[in-house]
């Protein structure tokens, strides 16, 4: 989805087992069927969706699927885990491709029907085919990022088998978003939880452009948030760019919550149900008929739900304006919309903040110490000029009690950059400056009580759940 909108194609993402009457009721010009990449078959995919006569192209897993749908069968799964060279054959979505370099990871060779052709061959085993008569393409590969081959298989495929035309942009979104925003409204009222994310800071300047004066947005000050950050969040959105912004301080609140839970999960519902209780409270007796939330796809894929309380939606109607943007295509849209690159670029933060960053109880006393220690580590980076090149850096802290100090602390220093590689994000361990680590541990030590050990974090990871510290 995003490398197509990124070739101004738009395309709207919706859940691989979709009935086929509600895919077609969208009225798209064609189908993408995005699959893993782990050899199994899905068995959830509607195969009406092949009866319909619209153009399908299916990626990955998907592809074995399709085949088989199409009376055609596939072997067992291979596993390749390698890159190989591909030979592509001539289609109207191959023009001018003959090979490709392609990551494959588990293929199943195909047997293909007498209604299909070979598309796509790798040591003579077939990985992709088409159909002779229906506009229905399949490959057992995904597209990659960097993938000028995949993107000119996904764009042909768009434009000269779909009839799609480059229109899409963020100017484009904008204005849609809007206007969904305003006719959703209409003469009314619409409140808008921020977290101090970009996610819930691009809605509300949405709305605010849509709407004005009749948006009224709730921050709800936890005391989880990094150094200064809730200063900076009111002086940008609010003292700045003009939004009604009501500050609730909640840091006690939050920290009462907290008391006593060690546990990650337990830490977790503790954060989103105090969250839920201040938010029900702020918004008692407001008049409003809409609800703003900053609902991302990344959200929506990860099953994650941005802040908003049941109690809130009751009677009201909701609009997630970026429901289907991906937190890149959110970042492009901040830009266009003129925020400030060190708004819009700011590093993923977990809406949870910093207690998750505390192996232990997350104590006001130990969030001080971690707020100041992840300060002292962003400055460094900072002033080194090596912001701009690390995806992720932060502190986190590991309560390592000592005999002679129950409350010692371990802080742990983490920087990475990202690759996109098949099968998900990897994290590359950033290689700081000696000299910047030194003068790390030696500003943590002075001014962190009770910290008596600083180490960096270089364990790579291959998921993003290893790359923070939860």
């Amino acid at each position: 989805a995003i490398k197509l909108r990124a070739e101004k194609i738009y395309c709207r993402i919706v859940p691989g087992n979709t009935p086929a009457e509600e895919v077609f009721a969208l009225k798209p010009l064609g189908i993408v069927l995005a699959g893993a990449v782990s050899g199994d078959i899905p068995a959830l995919l509607d195969g009406n969706l092949l009866r319909g006569g619209m153009p399908i192209l299916a990626l990955g897993d998907a592809a074995s699927a399709v085949c088989e749908l199409l009376a055609g069968s596939a072997q067992e799964p291979v596993v390749v885990q390698d890159v190989e060279t591909v030979r592509l054959l001539p289609s109207r979505i191959t023009e001018g491709i003959s090979q490709s370099e392609r990551m494959l990871c588990v293929v199943r060779p195909l047997t293909l029907s007498d209604d299909m052709d070979v598309l796509a061959q790798f040591n003579e085993t077939v990985i992709g085919f088409m159909h002779r008569t229906l506009p229905i393409f399949g490959f057992q590969f995904q597209i990659e990022s960097n993938d000028i081959d995949g993107i000119g298989i996904l764009t042909q495929f768009a434009t000269t088998v779909c009839g799609c035309f480059p229109w899409w942009n963020e100017g484009a979104f904008i204005s849609a978003a809007k206007g969904e925003i305003a006719e959703a409204v209409g003469e009314g009222t619409a409140i808008c939880a921020m977290t101090g994310g970009l996610d819930s800071g691009v809605s509300a300047v949405l709305a605010h452009r849509a709407i004005g004066d009749r948006l009224h947005c709730l921050f709800v000050d936890s005391g989880l948030l990094r150094q200064g950050e809730a200063d900076r969040f009111m002086e940008y959105y609010s003292a700045t760019l003009g939004l009604r912004i009501t500050r609730i301080n909640a840091v006690e609140r939050f920290a009462t919550a907290l008391a006593g839970l060690s546990d990650t999960d337990d830490k977790r519902v503790a954060i989103s149900m105090t969250m839920q209780a201040v938010l029900d409270e702020a918004s008692a007796g407001m008049d409003y008929n809409v609800i703003i939330r900053g609902t991302s796809a990344n959200d929506i894929l990860r099953r994650q739900d941005t802040v908003v309380s049941p109690s809130l939606l009751q009677g009201k109607r909701m609009v997630q304006p970026l429901r289907e943007l991906f937190k890149e295509e959110i970042r492009h849209v901040g830009e266009a919309l003129g925020m400030l690159p060190e708004v819009y670029s700011a590093q993923p933060f977990p809406g949870s903040g910093l207690a998750l960053r505390i192996i232990g109880e997350a104590t006001p006393e130990r969030l001080a110490m971690l707020r100041e220690a992840d300060a002292i580590l962003r400055e460094e980076i900072r002033q080194a000029g090596l912001h701009k090149r690390l995806w992720k850096y932060f502190a986190f802290m590991y309560h390592f009690p000592q005999d002679n100090d129950p409350e010692a602390v371990v802080i742990g220093l983490r920087a990475v950059s990202a690759s996109s590689a098949s099968g998900g994000m990897r994290a590359l361990p950033a290689r700081l400056p000696y000299d910047l680590l030194e003068r790390c541990v030696e500003r943590i030590m002075t001014g962190c009580p009770y910290v008596f050990k600083v180490f960096q974090d270089i364990t790579p990871g291959s998921i993003l759940s290893d790359l923070d510290w939860q």
